[in-house]
């Protein structure tokens, strides 16, 4: 058995069953949470995912090695979970881990906030971000329910093209505008927020649309799955699409904010080469701070009454005879 480790904050005792260490059922809990599952530090720690492995199977068969505390065991889930897909238990391409979405993100916001009318700089920014988020959203969707590399194919054209079309569309349209309004500094950013903003839930809904037209599998509170859903499947795009917002505004917003602050030292001011790092290290520590708190306004491991759900899921019984109330699935990030 583990012992606890000394600490301020006690270790809670350590188990494979329940779903974090933290509390999920309030906000802060799960901000806790995705603090820790988006730590980049486990980047780095990839040579350690066997021993991290071996020591669970440990616990699983009550082997676990004499001195292995609570918060070791912790670690090792963390390790495990931030590296594999929830589903498939294989690992997730390091640079497609929400992990280093912070990291990734610093030279793509850097390029969409970049100040130019180019259609082909705008262009090759929105290409740049729809890419990438292609990768992460498929990486990170419900496995449940998959699609063909053809269909993937489709639905990354689909994505970028759409994606790139409403940004520079909507350049265009504030550049044609002769509203005062499109012309001051503040409905200038809203212009990149917007189209960010959108084209991120159009991504998002083509890369994972098989959860919509075919539902992802839902589970009972023992783990016994129950069928398909596409309401969860729909409820799941939903909310994802709302965090995908919930990140973008503070993450547009917050940079020039901060960075209009900075240029007023003279010493960021003067110099091009300090004031592009300065900016760097704004975007990247906004990011990092941001999308967890986004992540955390819903479960991953969601739930809905069986009454939101179809029909034939509204008379489930458990073996001992007690009606099943609510349904489980894994809603992606």
């Amino acid at each position: 058995v583990a012992r606890s480790s000394p600490s301020k904050m006690p270790t809670p005792p350590f188990s494979l069953v329940a779903p974090s260490q933290y509390d999920l059922s309030t906000y802060w809990g799960r901000l806790k949470h995705f603090r820790s599952s988006t730590d980049f530090t486990t980047l780095f720690q990839g040579h350690k995912l066997p021993q991290a492995q071996a020591l669970l199977a440990a616990f699983r068969a009550n082997q676990v090695p004499a001195g292995t505390t609570d918060r070791d065991l912790w670690q090792a889930r963390k390790l495990v979970d931030s590296t594999l897909h929830p589903d498939t238990q294989k690992p997730i391409f390091p640079l497609f881990r929400f992990s280093a979405f912070a990291l990734c993100n610093v030279p793509i916001i850097a390029a969409l906030l970049y100040p130019t009318r180019n259609p082909f700089i705008l262009g090759g920014a929105q290409w740049l971000n729809q890419s990438y988020n292609v990768a992460v959203n498929y990486a990170n969707r419900n496995a449940s329910s998959d699609m063909s590399l053809g269909r993937l194919a489709t639905a990354y054209c689909a994505a970028v093209a759409s994606s790139c079309s409403i940004a520079i569309g909507l350049s265009k349209l504030v550049e044609k505008s002769t509203s005062s309004f499109w012309k001051s500094p503040a409905a200038k950013s809203l212009v990149p927020i917007t189209a960010v903003s959108a084209a991120g839930i159009i991504n998002l809904i083509f890369i994972r649309q098989t959860e919509l037209t075919e539902g992802i599998a839902v589970f009972d509170s023992t783990g016994e799955q129950r069928g398909v859903s596409q309401a969860a499947g729909r409820d799941a795009i939903f909310k994802c699409s709302l965090a995908r917002v919930f990140w973008t505004v503070p993450g547009m917003l917050i940079p020039p904010v901060i960075m209009t602050q900075l240029d007023r030292l003279r010493a960021v001011r003067a110099n091009a080469r300090p004031r592009f790092f300065a900016e760097l290290a704004v975007i990247g520590l906004t990011v990092y701070f941001v999308v967890p708190c986004a992540i955390a306004v819903y479960p991953q491991r969601d739930s809905l009454a069986v009454q939101q759900l179809e029909p034939q899921f509204r008379n489930l019984k458990y073996t001992d005879g007690s009606a099943v109330e609510r349904l489980y699935f894994n809603k992606g990030l």
